[in-house]
């Protein structure tokens, strides 16, 4: 629960509303992966989310043929992109993609953050439309809103979540991970 009563201390961002949409994955900027051994660069933050899961568990797995997939695939997402928009980034990095086993979701659960804190990190760094859109928050809280989903469905999110007035007092619905991570960067 969060102390403030006042749902004009919340903003929302996702890449079809004109301000803040710099904070959206789906946002259409590069975003460079700096490695080791090479740098990766992404047409948006949501290509990188999915690029960086193939190609880092990919590179943990000890199966050659696994690892050669699993790495081909992430290479997929890099520019220029065989898939044309964030949202089919998103859905070939999903359910429509490439499947992962158990043990390959569990390392990306963690892995996950890691990697979009790199591509926050990478934005926040290099993009003057989200340096801006950050100062403007101010210490407003930032919510990266979940569309079309139940308030029930909404507690379980990881990314996403959403503000409401409950007793008097604000509470963000589920984990809004991502905004979260702008609010520590910022």
């Amino acid at each position: 629960m969060i102390n403030k009563k006042n749902m004009s201390d919340v903003i929302t961002f996702f890449s079809s509303k004109k301000e803040y949409r710099s904070l959206s994955n789906f946002w259409l900027a590069d975003v460079t992966i700096i490695d080791e051994n090479e740098n990766r660069i992404y047409e948006s933050g949501e290509h990188c989310f999915h690029g960086e899961k193939y190609i880092r568990i990919g590179s943990k797995t000890m199966d050659p043929g696994r690892k050669r997939t699993l790495i081909e695939y992430g290479k997929t997402f890099s520019k220029p992109s065989i898939y044309t928009s964030p949202l089919i980034a998103k859905q070939k990095g999903g359910k429509r993609g490439l499947l992962l086993t158990v043990e390959e979701l569990e390392f990306w659960q963690n892995e996950s953050i890691t990697v979009q804190y790199e591509i926050c990190r990478w934005k926040m760094n290099n993009c003057n439309e989200v340096q801006e859109d950050l100062k403007k928050s101010g210490n407003k809280i930032l919510v990266h809103p979940a569309m079309r989903c139940t308030a029930e469905k909404i507690k379980g999110r990881i990314w996403e979540g959403r503000a409401i007035i409950q007793n008097g007092e604000l509470v963000i619905l589920g984990n809004n991970k991502l905004g979260n991570i702008w609010m520590e960067l910022r």
